[in-house]
């Protein structure tokens, strides 16, 4: 490599938009977006990765429903379009699909969510989260769940969103997601 190295080897450039991770977890986020051969078409020449660009975090969101008392309904997605995609926080709402009552209580979001399961798995078979309550494993409403380390999800693999509903009603899921991916114009 030349003396430009801006790989990680060296401790070279990273996307200031992951300064926040430290320098180690900030160059495999970069690695990672500016890598993908898919949406980077400088992607063997890191020495001009800071020119090709910009990292976008956007709004994703995946809606499951209706789902009907003790059915199960399966929703494919691919959050990047192709693209490598990191995740930072994902959070779900479980809503009943008919309205309250006049002069009723109306059943608060994070109250189904624990009667609701939720799977993720990938198109080769791996699955990234188990079958388990959706409150187990997103965050609802004011508070997303927030992993220490964001989620590093490959752009050419699809994912299936199983849902399962336990409670007594039909509800509506909403996943969203906050993902970061590389924004070239491709």
């Amino acid at each position: 490599m030349d003396a430009n190295n801006y790989g990680a080897q060296q401790g070279g450039w990273f996307n200031p938009a992951f300064a926040t991770y430290g320098t180690p977890l900030a160059q495999k986020l970069t690695n990672w977006l500016y890598e993908d051969r898919v949406s980077n078409p400088a992607w063997q020449q890191p020495s001009e990765w800071a020119k090709v660009g910009r990292v976008a975090f956007l709004d994703r969101a995946v809606n499951i429903g209706p789902v009907a008392p003790a059915a199960t309904l399966a929703v494919t997605a691919n959050l990047g379009g192709g693209k490598n995609i990191i995740i930072f926080s994902r959070q779900a709402t479980v809503r009943d699909e008919d309205a309250p009552a006049a002069g009723s209580y109306p059943v608060l979001p994070n109250e189904l969510a624990s009667y609701v399961s939720l799977q993720i798995q990938r198109q080769s078979g791996f699955i990234d989260t188990e079958d388990a309550p959706i409150n187990n494993n997103f965050g609802f409403g004011y508070k997303p769940f927030i992993r220490p380390v964001p989620e590093l999800w490959l752009g050419n693999e699809t994912r299936t969103f199983t849902v399962t509903n336990t409670s007594s009603v039909t509800v509506n899921v909403l996943l969203t997601f906050q993902i970061a991916l590389l924004d070239t114009g491709r």
